[in-house]
């Protein structure tokens, strides 16, 4: 048989044939590996001759589990010989903490942000509060990520939020987001290839849930125009107004905000490099490009910026490279005193602003999708689209409103 694996009667599954040399009573031992039997190879079995010894196909899988096995083994053995304990025995802890001395080296190109890694930090926290901190090879997908799943689910998160009625700062305890649920499973899952690289583990047991399609939230051009105002009316911090506006005139992330260099707007060329801090490493493009058209050039001169000026264009925020929104409380405040004051219908965030900049160029300037696209550096086309989708719903009910019961009488001279 291949490699020692075999197939026994009346089992749908592949068996491994092993030697261990450290059991006096029984040195020939078997191994059900779990992994069903493919009908390839159920076919050669069925076909074979008396006596013929077949080559076995078997899965990736399968050979990745007898590589584990026979690592594992041979580790076992080792130890056992010297007295000793070797890495592939890692707790899961232990194994995390070994990722992040890897992915953490500065400059290299696996290395990944802090943010990110803070989502790492929680999503290990999670699985061993679900299934405890055992041995990376120990954890299986039929127990240990369904537990994780049912963990999720009962979890309740105390979250911070406006009472719409009364204005006032609430705690109440929300169930975990399904974003939240996808956030944590795909770093699970990354941190999970990492061991089977090493071979930790055998597979993948984690299964990243889906995150939820959510349409954008442009906030309502009127009251992004009330907005403004407010900001703009606040001489004593004319900064909030700068940052807000710039925002809406741009379409940049907050984060891109934050970072944005002096140096990086050409006023001659009348361009700014703008930095994509979100994912301008993954895509291998940290910086794209926008035009410095009248309006934004109007406000970087309020700004007394110059030519030739250096340093963070809002240098009046500190700078928090794992939470960009950190410093920008004045935002929520700004909110608060509008809704309790009914200048507007809802509370908004800073993101909302790149959605609101979207729609106005796509609706209301009429640009084409893919400018847009260029112009915001969207990852993906479906993204733009949803902005132009769902504001269009206005237009759609406008054209429809001539629309009565008789339109859907059928034509009498149609079937003339």
């Amino acid at each position: 048989m291949n490699r020692g694996i075999y197939v026994q009667k009346n089992s749908p599954h592949y068996w491994w044939r092993y030697y261990d040399k450290f059991d006096v009573q029984k040195k020939r031992k078997s191994h059900n590996t779990k992994i069903e039997i493919t009908k390839v190879d159920l076919e050669r079995i069925k076909n074979r001759q008396d006596g013929e010894k077949i080559k076995l196909q078997g899965t990736p899988e399968l050979w990745r589990k007898i590589k584990m096995y026979k690592q594992s083994l041979a580790d076992r053995n080792f130890e056992r010989s010297n007295n000793t304990r070797l890495v592939h025995e890692l707790l899961l802890s232990e194994g995390f903490a070994e990722f992040k001395k890897v992915r953490t080296v500065p400059g290299s190109k696996t290395e990944i942000k802090k943010k990110t890694l803070i989502n790492y930090e929680i999503a290990v926290n999670h699985m061993m509060k679900a299934c405890g901190d055992k041995k990376i090879y120990k954890y299986t997908a039929e127990k240990d990520f369904v537990a994780l799943l049912y963990y999720f689910d009962g979890i309740r998160i105390p979250r911070k939020q406006f009472d719409k009625k009364t204005g006032e700062e609430v705690l109440v305890e929300k169930k975990m987001s399904t974003n939240s649920k996808s956030i944590y499973t795909r770093s699970l899952r990354a941190l999970w290839n990492y061991f089977c690289e090493k071979n930790y583990a055998a597979r993948n047991i984690i299964e990243p849930v889906e995150p939820e399609d959510i349409d954008p939230d442009p906030i309502p051009l009127d009251e992004m125009f009330t907005i403004i105002k407010y900001f703009e009316a606040n001489e004593e911090y004319p900064h909030h107004h700068w940052l807000v506006y710039f925002l809406l005139l741009t379409g940049c992330r907050p984060s891109s905000a934050m970072v944005q260099l002096k140096e990086d707007v050409d006023l001659k060329q009348k361009v700014i490099r703008i930095q994509n801090v979100k994912t301008g490493k993954r895509k291998l493009r940290k910086v794209y490009q926008f035009p410095l058209y009248k309006e934004l050039q109007t406000l970087l001169q309020k700004m007394d910026l110059k030519e030739g000026d250096t340093g963070r264009l809002f240098h009046q925020y500190k700078l928090n490279d794992v939470n960009y929104t950190y410093p920008l409380s004045f935002w929520e405040r700004g909110m608060k005193i509008l809704r309790l004051a009914k200048k507007i219908r809802d509370y908004y965030t800073l993101k909302q602003i790149r959605s609101t900049t979207a729609s106005f160029l796509i609706n209301v300037l009429q640009m084409k999708i893919y400018t847009v696209k260029k112009l915001l550096d969207h990852a993906d086309l479906k993204i733009t689209d949803k902005h132009y989708l769902k504001l269009n719903l206005k237009n759609v009910r406008i054209e429809m409103d001539n629309i009565t019961i008789d339109d859907f009488l059928p034509d009498p001279n149609e079937f003339d």
